[in-house]
């Protein structure tokens, strides 16, 4: 009976991770066979990292950001015609250390989040460069100053996820901007670099 029991959970496990696995179908790479419309960040699964060099390059400070939001309106045929729009809110950095998160987030040399609760980002151009990648421009406003940003983008693919409901679209993304640009100048004279650079991952639900 023991052996018996045991085969029955060994094969009960199996199905459930067959099912499990059939619940997301293989991403197409494929943009063009994504379906257009509006799709919306799922924050589930979702990251927004960023760097900072410090002691004059001893390293590589790195932060997240635990709140933000995007909405992306999708052209599978002509990817360069799509939209994206990204909120932030400077008050959620995360460091790890929740003292210091709150001195960055206050700094009115850094993030100033009382003054500047919001950090926001619109497209204005994507190019593509190779089937699955592309650059996209935008204006990002922080701290009440608005500049151009570009970021490097890869399609990661579509899917359709039964768990979620829908189709799924996923990208990662990385770029860099000068934090001077934006009037956030603080330790800049004790070894804190200039140059933020920036790293996404995320999915995207279809509304």
């Amino acid at each position: 009976m023991m052996v018996y029991n045991l085969r029955m959970r060994q094969f009960f496990i199996i199905m459930v991770c067959f099912l499990l696995a059939a619940c997301v179908s293989t991403p197409d790479v494929v943009p063009a066979a994504a379906p257009q419309g509006a799709y919306k960040l799922d924050k589930t699964h979702a990251s927004l990292i960023v760097r900072i060099s410090h002691g004059k390059g001893l390293s590589q400070f790195t932060a997240r950001f635990d709140e933000f939001d995007a909405a992306l309106d999708f052209d599978p045929a002509t990817p360069q015609n799509s939209k994206l729009s990204v909120t932030i809110s400077a008050a959620s950095i995360n460091t790890g250390m929740a003292d210091f998160d709150k001195k960055l987030a206050s700094n009115a040399g850094l993030l100033d989040a009382d003054a500047y609760p919001q950090i926001s980002f619109e497209s204005t151009q994507i190019t593509r460069t190779d089937a699955q990648s592309g650059q996209v421009t935008g204006m990002l406003t922080w701290r009440a100053i608005t500049k151009p940003v570009t970021l490097n983008v890869r399609f990661n693919g579509s899917a359709h996820d039964i768990l979620r409901g829908g189709e799924v679209l996923g990208f990662s993304a990385n770029g860099i901007f000068s934090r001077s640009e934006f009037g956030a100048n603080a330790w800049s004279n004790f070894g804190v670099g200039d140059t933020i650079s920036v790293q996404i991952e995320a999915e995207f639900l279809k509304t």
